[in-house]
């Protein structure tokens, strides 16, 4: 099936090469038979399966995927979107996991500027500096496509209300009382 405007995620692979792939391959490959799967896109059963295509594409960006997962995806037709980012050294990889995880954790890509790892590696940081960069046009694309796959997006956050009024400093109601 497809879906007006969009590119189909996967064409229908052989029921040879079906029937030699893990069960959630297999499950991943009936449900794009109907048409583009998105992030958030759970299964009748409540499985997350968006998340999980994600999560195989994040692991495939980190090189942490196994080989043999990525080829049975490969059989299938499975839609990689981003590309490894050129100059991807150890720290950039280990950031990238460090967002993965947060992500995984609380729900969201968007750590906050002041988060650390357990390591104590500023991560929030980091992220602000590459967000800083996207928002400049200085971020390379290969590497916006990952960050987006995490959930990022270089759009400023909203602000929430404030939780508590600002107290008058003493040193001002000091001054005032002599």
């Amino acid at each position: 099936m497809r879906i007006p405007g969009k590119t189909a995620v996967a064409m229908r692979p052989r029921r040879a090469a079906l029937s030699a792939t893990s069960p959630i391959v297999r499950r991943y490959a009936e449900h794009t038979e109907r048409g583009v799967i998105s992030q958030d896109y759970v299964t009748n059963d409540g499985f997350h399966l968006g998340r999980w295509a994600d999560r195989q594409r994040i692991a495939r960006v980190l090189g942490i995927l196994p080989k043999h997962r990525e080829a049975e995806l490969d059989a299938i037709g499975f839609d990689w979107k981003a590309p490894r980012p050129e100059g991807f050294d150890s720290k950039h990889r280990r950031m990238l996991l460090e967002i993965a995880a947060y992500r995984e954790k609380h729900g969201t890509g968007e750590v906050p500027s002041t988060y650390l790892s357990d390591d104590g590696e500023p991560v929030g940081e980091w992220l602000y500096r590459k967000i800083r960069k996207w928002r400049d046009g200085h971020l390379p694309a290969d590497e916006q496509a990952v960050l987006e796959l995490l959930g990022i997006s270089p759009t400023p956050r909203p602000r929430g209300p404030r939780t508590a009024r600002r107290r008058p400093s003493t040193r001002q109601s000091a001054a005032l009382a002599h």
